[in-house]
């Protein structure tokens, strides 16, 4: 995964037209760095922040991890009291709250 990554780097770098020193100086990371991120060694990932922004692919991270939605059911939900007891599976009360007398 990481070297494919790093493979990908190095072909956005290099559609650039920008030399490794280039884009190293450009994200704030020393060539070294940019060299071991693009062959997929010992990669941070502050570093794969800076690199990618300094290439303007910043948003390709979206697509990677994206944000999750909230329904406004889930948010409903979440207002509510939270249950504290399970109903009874044959739909009987426990005799607790409210539950039917037979008197």
């Amino acid at each position: 995964m990481l070297l494919e990554l790093g493979q990908r780097i190095e072909r956005l770098r290099l559609q650039r037209n920008q030399p490794l020193a280039d884009l190293a100086a450009e994200a704030g990371v020393g060539s070294a760095t940019l060299q071991r991120l693009e062959s997929g060694r010992n990669a941070n990932l502050k570093t794969l922040v800076q690199v990618l922004r300094a290439l303007n692919r910043l948003g390709d991270l979206d697509n990677l991890i994206p944000d999750v939605e909230v329904s406004p059911f889930e948010i409903s939900d979440s207002r509510k009291t939270p249950r504290r007891r399970a109903s009874r599976s044959d739909g009987r009360s426990d005799g607790r709250s409210g539950g039917r007398s037979d008197d």
